[in-house]
């Protein structure tokens, strides 16, 4: 089960979502949060928030698709690694990888910022009853970031007959397609005119639970 933060917890929301402060990203005077009394408190911290506050603001301009970064990066502070730390050392680590990942995010003036972009799955012309969503990131080196999840509503779904499912990792694409492999959740996915298509995935989620369908760009 994911979990979230609260809003005042959201330390980095601040500058990577507002950019509304600079140097440690936020002012060590009105610290709140044990994450931002933290990184006040850890120069090495300090320094790695100011970086990825940088990698952010690069990708987010270079991307040519501020709204899906935008949300991207929203998600990752409320449901992401970070949202679990609680020490030193796993912060630095999670801010790291986000770092290297927001490095590698492509260029609008690239083949891959095609990928940009989030998706809802439909059905029969309207957003699909069993609901799925993906968000995919192109990078560079013919890969491309997935982030997703998917429902099943059972006959007593009143009652708690709901499944869930979720993708999330890093693709490779080949011959115009996005081939996916992680840890057993495996899946296809190539562009559309109007968004794209999920084939042959698997494993991805609970019993029933599946993201194959249309998707149509958000």
């Amino acid at each position: 089960m994911k979990k979230y933060l609260r809003p005042a917890v959201l330390w980095t929301a601040l500058f990577c979502i507002g950019g509304l402060a600079q140097a440690a990203s936020f002012d060590c005077a009105v610290a709140r949060s044990a994450k931002e009394k933290m990184i006040c408190a850890d120069p090495q911290l300090s320094a790695l928030d100011e970086q990825l506050d940088a990698s952010y603001k690069d990708a987010l301009a270079r991307s040519g698709a501020k709204p899906t970064i935008r949300q991207w990066q929203r998600d990752w502070l409320k449901n992401g690694e970070v949202s679990r730390c609680t020490a030193a050392a796993c912060l630095t680590q999670a801010m790291n990888t986000r770092i290297q990942m927001l490095d590698t995010v492509a260029s609008s003036a690239t083949p891959a910022a095609r990928w940009h972009g989030s998706y809802v799955r439909f059905a029969n012309g309207v957003r699909d009853s069993h609901s799925a969503d993906i968000t995919l990131i192109g990078l560079h080196g013919n890969k491309v970031f997935a982030t997703g999840s998917a429902v099943w509503l059972g006959p007593n779904a009143a009652q708690g007959q709901v499944h869930t499912g979720e993708i999330e990792g890093v693709g490779q694409i080949k011959a115009g397609k996005a081939l996916f492999d992680l840890d057993g959740c495996t899946a296809t996915i190539a562009l559309t005119a109007t968004g794209l298509v999920v084939q042959d995935e698997s494993g991805c989620g609970g019993l029933n639970v599946t993201f194959i369908g249309d998707y149509r760009k958000k």
